[in-house]
């Protein structure tokens, strides 16, 4: 509930974000999306979540009719999304959520990846002991 919160301090007028683009292949990710939205915003869905197909918890009809939500699927990109996408890292407005570990913990970050309990992503380090 504070990262929503958070979000709506600094968008214009606390109204919240116009759009969320969910790339983490997460549930709870797509559950959160909606406390993010501003009125008539959108979820856009790219990442998929591994496993069973699970609804997006927090989409009640009511929620979504009455807010007038959106939510759409984007399966496909180009270089230009890509560049544009890159360009709100560069300028700080997404802060990816990057781990680095090294190999020795190989084991280790795919039973937590088999659990669902990385969020991010996680980078092994093949040059470490």
């Amino acid at each position: 509930m504070k990262l929503a919160q958070d979000i709506k301090k600094v968008t214009p007028h606390g109204l919240g974000a116009v759009a969320v683009i969910v790339c983490a292949g997460s549930n709870a990710a797509y559950a959160q999306s909606l406390s993010f939205l501003r009125f008539g915003g959108a979820v856009i869905c790219v990442g998929a979540p591994d496993g069973d197909p699970v609804p997006i918890a927090s989409a009640a009809p009511l929620l979504l009719c009455g807010r007038e939500y959106n939510i759409m699927g984007s399966v496909v990109g180009n270089r230009k999304d890509a560049a544009e996408v890159l360009e709100l890292v560069a300028r700080g407005l997404v802060k990816p959520q990057i781990v680095v570990e090294p190999m020795s913990k190989l084991r280790e970050v795919f039973e937590k990846l088999g659990k669902g309990e990385v969020q991010g992503r996680v980078v092994i380090d093949i040059r470490s002991e």
